[in-house]
């Protein structure tokens, strides 16, 4: 028999780390109480010397709740960004074909708690893998986060903070909370020939680590949504909408609003998060565009467009994905009828305190809107401009080209009711910053 390591890696969602070394391979069991649709991701940080999500060969874990199917997926990091096309944070498969490296032993569902159980070798398998040392101990990182609708990570709520290390190599050493049953204080792997969960796979060979979760913590509520003031169809007076990047707010915010897991990011128009535009057929409008302008760097590269699709990222839809969808303004298409998008500036970014509390800790989006700040760097903005028109349908959304679930809704209208102009309302607005106020933005 085989006795276990154990790491806590993250107390508050009873969050462990197993492992066992197997001759040129280890055996890693992760344990955490994860809300439905939620991943466990663990691997190798991409810096030799401290935890760095960039660079990081990574397991990705999940269950299915309502098939009770498990997943383990091998992830190369290679910018904080979501998977699209060939770049972002990515299953080894996307970036090049038979690289996945991570074998799914089991999983389970026991007493609330999700485990699973998967097996990589120690040595890198390929150019997209990080070696596990068995000699010296080395950086870790760890995160926590919704699966989106393409069944890849998106941004994680609960990451590694700081450095973290393990020597995968050491003697077994037990510094979790003791399961339950083992009375010798002393876990350990199940016999090789345990059958596995997976019935076209001959496991025999391959031990499993029991799982023997300590009792769940208490469930947690769902998060109620923010409520953000829409922008109405007699505001602003000029039509000019500033588009700009913001964190999505954490749970309280984009995922609440919109139903949708977005990437840690989201447009802000005007200083609000995602808000509801009403709009007139007939006027016309211009967005300010501050998304980005850098094609070469994809995690700050965010291109603004207006489309009926409610999902975005139209640059990396396949050609079924691309049925049905219109764009009514942010690109052109060139003479060999490729679409390019128009909609691309310098980069403002709504940035929050990195001293001050986490997102779900302020009880409206009015209290966090006072603790961002915007950061603009130096640059032009782009300029969209837009009359909807009699075969534009009730609504449409404003999307980021080349990233899933950024933007939300656009409500189109006939006319403007007047008497909703002359009816008083506080809103909790934002200063526009000194740059933009001072002189004309547009180019």
């Amino acid at each position: 028999m085989s006795k276990l390591n154990c790491e806590v890696l993250y107390d508050d969602l009873a969050f462990e780390v197993r492992w066992a070394v197997a001759g040129d391979s280890v055996v890693i069991q992760l344990v955490a109480k994860l809300e439905d649709g939620e991943y466990m991701s663990f691997g190798i940080s991409g810096h030799p010397e401290k935890s760095q999500m960039i660079g990081g060969d990574v397991g990705v874990t999940w269950i299915d709740k309502e098939t009770l199917k498990g997943y383990a997926d091998d992830y190369f990091l290679e910018a904080k960004s979501q998977c699209a096309g060939r770049h972002g944070s990515c299953p080894d498969v996307v970036f090049e074909p038979h690289t996945g490296s991570i074998r799914l032993l089991n999983a389970a569902l026991v007493n609330g708690y999700s485990i699973v159980t998967y097996q990589r070798p120690l040595r890198a398998s390929d150019k997209l893998d990080l070696p596990i040392f068995t000699n010296a101990s080395q950086p870790i990182i760890w995160a926590i986060g919704p699966i989106n609708s393409k069944g890849q990570v998106s941004y994680h709520q609960y990451f590694t903070k700081g450095d973290k290390f393990l020597e995968f190599g050491r003697a077994p050493l037990w510094n979790c909370p003791m399961p339950e049953g083992e009375e010798d204080g002393s876990p350990q792997l199940a016999s090789p020939t345990t059958r596995l969960q997976e019935p076209d796979r001959e496991t025999s060979s391959q031990a499993v680590i029991k799982p023997n979760p300590v009792p769940p913590p208490a469930s947690v509520a769902k998060s109620v949504p923010w409520e953000i003031p829409g922008i109405e169809c007699y505001e602003p007076p000029d039509g000019v909408f500033y588009a700009q990047m913001g964190p999505t707010g954490g749970k309280q915010g984009y995922s609440a609003i919109t139903g949708h897991v977005g990437w840690g990011i989201s447009w802000y128009i005007n200083g609000l998060l995602i808000p509801e535009l009403t709009l007139v057929r007939g006027k016309k409008y211009t967005f300010v565009v501050e998304g980005g302008s850098n094609s070469a760097e994809p995690a700050r590269f965010h291109p603004f467009y207006i489309t009926n699709d409610p999902v975005g990222g139209y640059f990396h839809k396949n050609d079924a994905e691309k049925k049905g969808v219109e764009i009514y303004a942010g690109v052109r298409r060139t003479r060999s009828g490729d679409l390019i998008p128009t909609g691309v500036g310098r980069l403002c970014n709504w940035t929050p305190d990195s001293e001050g509390p986490s997102a779900d800790e302020y009880p409206s989006f009015g209290a966090y809107q006072r603790s961002l700040t915007l950061v603009c760097e130096e640059g032009n903005p782009g300029v969209v401009t837009w009359i909807p028109d009699k075969s534009t349908p009730d609504t449409v959304y404003y999307q980021c080209f080349t990233h899933r679930h950024l933007g939300w809704k656009i409500n189109i209208v006939d006319e403007c009711d007047a008497t909703e102009a002359e009816e008083s309302r506080v809103v909790e607005s934002v200063a526009l910053p000194t740059d933009l106020l001072s002189e004309e933005s547009i180019q």
